[in-house]
């Protein structure tokens, strides 16, 4: 019984990490991600977005590319990128938006 129970959580702790969009750490990872909407207008606005993550069971926040353009005051959208940062399984995502 012990070994199936091991073998199911060790099955669980190297999988949780993997997402179908983005594979990173389960200790530790800090990557930003290209989002979209790359133009070559200047932006003289930016907004931040945040949401929190704790072991891929209970999520808090708005992250979405909307959120961000709100926060900043963004009309016309000239790009945005995704940070995640994950330690320990305590994810932070951030979507930075710029624009006019």
């Amino acid at each position: 019984m012990k070994k199936i129970v091991l073998t199911v959580a060790l099955i669980g702790l190297t999988t949780i990490g993997v997402n179908a969009e983005f594979i990173g750490g389960f200790i530790y990872n800090n990557m930003t991600t290209p989002g979209g909407g790359y133009t070559s207008v200047a932006a003289s606005k930016q907004g931040t977005a945040v949401c929190k993550n704790i072991f891929y069971i209970v999520s808090t926040g708005d992250c979405s590319v909307k959120a961000a353009m709100k926060n900043g005051g963004i009309r016309s959208l000239a790009g945005y990128d995704v940070q995640r940062e994950n330690i320990l399984g305590v994810q932070t995502i951030t979507t930075k938006a710029w624009g006019n």
